[in-house]
Formats: C-alpha cells, structure tokens, sequence
C-alpha cells in the first residue's frame, strides 16, 4: 500500500464537519469531482454551514490545499446571494 492509500484509509471515517457529520471522505471526494473552492464544498457537501458557524473551515481548506489541482484556480468569494455564507 502506497503512503497516500494509507493517509486515505486511516482518514477517510475522520469526522471533519461535527455539526453536519461529514466525513474526511465525503470531502476528499467533492474536491476530486471538481470543488475547487470552500463555496462549493459547502454547496456539495454542507461542511463549514452548521450551526456553530463553520469553525471546520481551516481543516476544509487545508483539504483544499492538499487535495485540489494545482491548475485549478480558487475563488476568493461566494457567489451572490449564497445562503451558506453569513451576512455583515
């Protein structure tokens, strides 16, 4: 088994948004299929909107960092009107 077979078998089932129980998996998996930005792991998945405000955040975006395409670009900012991002 290769080092990155067994980083994803020992996170895979690792809890990574508690107040939405989404799985270290689940995540790994939206980025793969295309997520690029925390916006849309949140439209994907629901990681970072529970109710304590997102404080996985950091954890889905070392994900991000870790996970997504180097060539892909990342945008800065929700689209308009998205309901997961808190208003000012």
């Amino acid at each position: 088994m290769d080092d990155e077979a067994l980083h994803r078998a020992d996170q895979g089932p690792k809890t990574v948004c508690r107040c939405n129980n989404i799985k270290y998996l689940t995540i790994e998996t939206a980025i793969r299929e295309g997520a690029g930005t925390i916006y849309q792991i949140a439209a994907h998945t629901g990681a970072t909107t529970g109710h304590c405000g997102g404080t996985c955040t950091p954890d889905v975006q070392e994900m991000l960092d870790e996970h997504a395409p180097s060539e892909s670009p990342v945008a800065a900012t929700a689209p308009a009107g998205a309901w997961w991002v808190k208003q000012k």
